[in-house]
């Protein structure tokens, strides 16, 4: 079924419920989905059938209609929840988007494919086991990896002082790229994932070809 015959679109922001993951890397796919509904106007509710939290509505000022689930079976199940609500909402495979960090993408950095091994990631493990398939659309958001220490450890850590400053601008493009996905389909979403040019303070002030921001 091509992208353009869909009603429905069901985006899964992967994440651990609670407090104390609620700023760490591996619930990124929380914050972009999240962020998506505050700009549809839609809000996150528990569901216990589905073992997680839901939001419904329609597009603002469109007719595609949006499922939106925030799975709170933590990340290496999330395979569980999707497939609940899959099987009650009668949602085609073609319909869906994962929403995940990705250790092997710098930070910041945005990818949408729509197919793909799980890569380490166990929250897509657990997806692939449940749906039985590679192919269904992911966002990946990268978290970077670590210089060191456990893999798990690094992935349930908040990110940096620094990374925090840029995240509300990379949530911001991630959740347009979810909208021209609905709107437009795959390949200018891909290209709606292009790294965001530099900051005005970051770029320098130029004069006689010079830049004076430069280190003297």
């Amino acid at each position: 079924m091509p992208q353009e015959a869909l009603d429905t679109y069901f985006l899964i922001g992967l994440g651990n419920p609670g407090s104390e993951y609620q700023n760490t890397r591996h619930n990124i796919g929380f914050q972009i989905v999240t962020k998506f509904a505050e700009k549809q106007q839609l809000s996150f509710r528990k569901e216990s059938a589905f073992q997680g939290e839901l939001a419904k509505g329609a597009l603002l000022g469109r007719r595609e209609k949006l499922i939106m689930l925030k799975p709170l079976t933590y990340v290496n199940r999330s395979g569980e929840a999707i497939a609940a609500c899959m099987k009650y909402f009668r949602v085609p495979l073609e319909s869906i988007l994962v929403i995940s960090d990705e250790v092997a993408m710098p930070f910041g950095k945005l990818r949408l494919s729509e197919r793909g091994g799980a890569g380490g990631h166990n929250g897509l493990k657990s997806i692939e086991q449940h749906l039985g398939t590679q192919y269904y659309t992911r966002l990946r958001f990268g978290v970077d990896d670590r210089k060191s220490g456990d893999l798990s450890d690094y992935v349930l850590s908040d990110f940096t002082k620094e990374e925090r400053d840029s995240l509300p601008e990379l949530i911001e493009q991630a959740a347009q790229v979810l909208y021209t996905w609905i709107t437009e389909g795959s390949e200018p979403a891909k290209r709606a994932c292009a790294p965001l040019g530099p900051k005005k303070s970051e770029q320098g002030e130029k004069k006689n070809g010079e830049d004076k921001t430069a280190p003297l």
